[in-house]
């Protein structure tokens, strides 16, 4: 197991993403934790397994690409193996704080959820040097604290909202359905609050769960579904005010919201096709709910394919959405309405099974990451 770990800056030649050369990033570009306090990084973050064509499982890491031109700005590694690299689509996007000071992670053998900080090699020495060829990376998370399961139980899908930490606790041979629970991410090891428990449904799977933008839970299986009156049949489940799932029938063909997503918040939501048998419909709508009715908007309907992934900044007026050729900028008017769409890049493509980085988010307003002294 080996996690890169050195002094500058410097990055992978995009080569192993679109198959174009990369700039070196520029002159005033971050190098210390202490730079990332005074700025904070821009752009389309996303997670490599297997960056610059290398290991899935060993060479992870979350890079920040200019959102115009798919250049890598920064890149931030993460400890080898905290993103599986064969599971499909992960939600990696609830696993970072919002500042990016903390990143937080499960592993099975040994089982514990761990807590890792944003540091870079002037405060910690590299432990392993890039290998021949490989450019360094001048920040990584470094593992500082463990949560390890009572006895029988194990613990799994950690996410961040705020200064808490979530994740869920379950006993297998426990008859009683799997916990959500939440401690202070600045101090994880204390006792815990129950948030809530998951219905069990067929085959004893428990029911999907969410945290909404502003940190409301959402378990699906709790929630009543709402028929929503409009253009086609829309059928939602709603919590604090935002639509989490939706499912919406046009012409007899159905979109779904994405699983594992993160939440558009409001009455907003991104759907996907979910037309069973043959190719998936290109491109996706666009739904907004609005009292008793709602409106729905095809966007990419001339795409090469489905829209796979995207990613939202925090003013929620514009997103980034991944088709199976590239990416593009969507952008919403005042009401919400889609005012138009634009090529950017090609997508990237990584060793993970799915084959391409998972998306995160979209910064476009610096969030500066906390001071290494605080």
């Amino acid at each position: 197991m080996r996690r890169t770990l050195a002094l500058t800056v410097c990055l992978l030649a995009l080569t192993a993403c679109t198959g174009t050369a990369a700039d070196e990033p520029g002159e005033d570009a971050p190098e210390t934790v202490e730079d990332l306090a005074e700025e904070g990084p821009v752009g389309l973050a996303l997670v490599h397994r297997g960056y610059g064509g290398g290991d899935p499982e060993a060479d992870q890491a979350l890079v920040f690409h200019d959102a115009e031109t798919g250049q890598p700005l920064n890149r931030f590694d993460l400890p080898d193996g905290s993103v599986d690299p064969m599971a499909a689509a992960p939600p990696v996007h609830a696993r970072f704080s919002e500042d990016w000071t903390y990143y937080v992670y499960a592993t099975r053998e040994p089982n514990a959820v761990h807590v890792a900080v944003l540091t870079d090699a002037e405060e910690t020495p590299p432990t392993a040097e890039p290998t021949e060829g490989e450019e360094p990376s001048a920040f990584f998370y470094l593992p500082v604290e463990s949560i390890t399961p009572p006895a029988g139980e194990v613990l799994s899908a950690p996410a961040v909202h705020g200064d808490r930490l979530w994740f869920v606790s379950d006993n297998p041979a426990d008859a009683n359905p799997p916990r959500v629970l939440s401690v202070p991410l600045d101090a994880p090891t204390g006792t815990p609050n129950q948030e809530g428990s998951l219905p069990l449904g067929e085959n004893r799977r428990p029911s999907d769960w969410s945290l909404t933008p502003d940190g409301a839970l959402h378990i699906r299986d709790s929630v009543q579904t709402v028929n929503v009156s409009g253009s086609g049949s829309l059928v939602v489940r709603e919590t604090a005010g935002s639509v989490v799932n939706a499912t919406l029938t046009i012409d007899g063909t159905p979109w779904q919201s994405f699983d594992g997503a993160p939440v558009w918040g409001a009455g907003t939501a991104l759907l996907r096709s979910a037309a069973t048998g043959g190719e998936p419909m290109p491109g996706a709508y666009l739904v907004s709910v609005d009292g008793q009715g709602h409106t729905a908007a095809r966007i990419l309907e001339d795409a090469d394919g489905p829209v796979e992934q995207y990613a939202l900044p925090a003013e929620r007026d514009a997103v980034l959405v991944q088709t199976p050729a590239a990416w593009f900028r969507v952008d919403l008017d005042e009401d919400g309405k889609v005012a138009g769409t634009e090529e950017l890049f090609p997508r990237f493509h990584d060793a993970s099974m799915d084959g391409w980085p998972l998306a995160v988010r979209w910064v476009r307003t610096p969030i500066p990451a906390e001071s290494p002294d605080a």
